[in-house]
């Protein structure tokens, strides 16, 4: 991806909407440009939107381009074309902007909600956000387990609790609809909100362990946070490809979902959505992989 196209895609001020347009009659030139031995556009590769979500998306460091969906990605590609598509990385709030305008663009861990279902199309569940967590600092593991039966809702409740979001996610239905209730600051990046829980700027945050394993360790302590169970902790919620609700995207989803139908059953794509999860999860995981997973529609 060209650093003109980059600069394009970030513009802002009274140049924004003008750079938007541009952005947007770039990427569908690199897009309608058949790769070798192809067809037509619709065989042409994806612009992947990608933004630093460990262990998911990982954009830095030793384990780079090593994340769950970051290996999904080059599956993908593989199948699709056979070589690498074209990336763009931005944050997710600018990435999901991006796709309400109907830039030719696609990520790969978008949650499926009807407000989303708007302006995107999703494909067929590529992996799984589980267990859900409410995450603390080690040092005040003892407090929040003292509030036991640990419940979100009452977390929200108190004043003297803070707490951040991810803007523009979703952690599915019940969750969302629970942090409508009581709004809360807003971070745009994973390891901005776990540096302010560390530092105790924070109280809590609502994370997958997944997520929160990684991050603690990325710190230098795997010990830094704890990830604890709490009452309202929601069933699996599964990552999608997630694509502008254009004919485009309907077309790049539907040529997803052939390659997923194909390549979820196997023993090499069930050890890239088990990659990173924590020990004590792995069992729940498999149990979701057969019993849900695969099903997914």
């Amino acid at each position: 991806m060209s650093a003109r196209l980059r600069s394009l895609f970030f513009a802002s001020g009274r140049r924004r909407l003008a750079a938007r347009r541009i952005a947007r009659a770039v990427l569908a030139g690199l897009l309608a440009v058949a790769s070798p031995g192809t067809a037509g556009a619709e065989d042409a590769p994806v612009t992947w939107a990608v933004y630093a979500a460990p262990p998911f998306m990982i954009a830095e460091g030793p384990d780079r381009d090593a994340g769950i969906f970051d290996r999904i990605r080059h599956l993908l590609d593989d199948r699709l074309v056979g070589a690498p598509a074209p990336t763009l990385r931005a944050p997710f709030p600018r990435v999901v902007a991006s796709l309400k305008e109907g830039a030719e663009i696609c990520f790969i861990g978008g949650v499926r909600t009807p407000e989303r279902e708007d302006f995107a199309v999703f494909s067929l569940p590529v992996a799984m956000f589980y267990p859900l967590r409410i995450v603390v600092p080690a040092a005040q593991r003892g407090a929040f387990e003292a509030r036991a039966p640990l419940s979100l809702a009452a977390l929200l409740a108190d004043p003297g609790l803070r707490t951040s979001l991810l803007k523009d996610r979703s952690l599915g239905g019940p969750i969302d609809a629970l942090l409508r209730a009581a709004p809360q600051r807003v971070h745009s990046e994973f390891g901005e909100a776990f540096r302010m829980l560390v530092a105790e700027r924070l109280d809590y945050l609502i994370e997958y362990a997944t997520i929160a394993g990684y991050e603690a360790r990325s710190l230098g302590s795997g010990t830094a946070v704890a990830a604890l169970p709490f009452a309202e902790a929601p069933p699996p919620v599964f990552g999608r490809v997630m694509c502008p609700k254009t004919a485009w995207g309907r077309r790049l989803v539907a040529r997803i979902d052939a390659v997923l139908r194909v390549e979820r059953g196997t023993p090499a794509y069930r050890r890239i959505v088990e990659a990173w999860a924590e020990a004590g999860d792995l069992a729940a995981v498999r149990t979701v992989y057969d019993r849900a997973f695969l099903d997914g529609e």
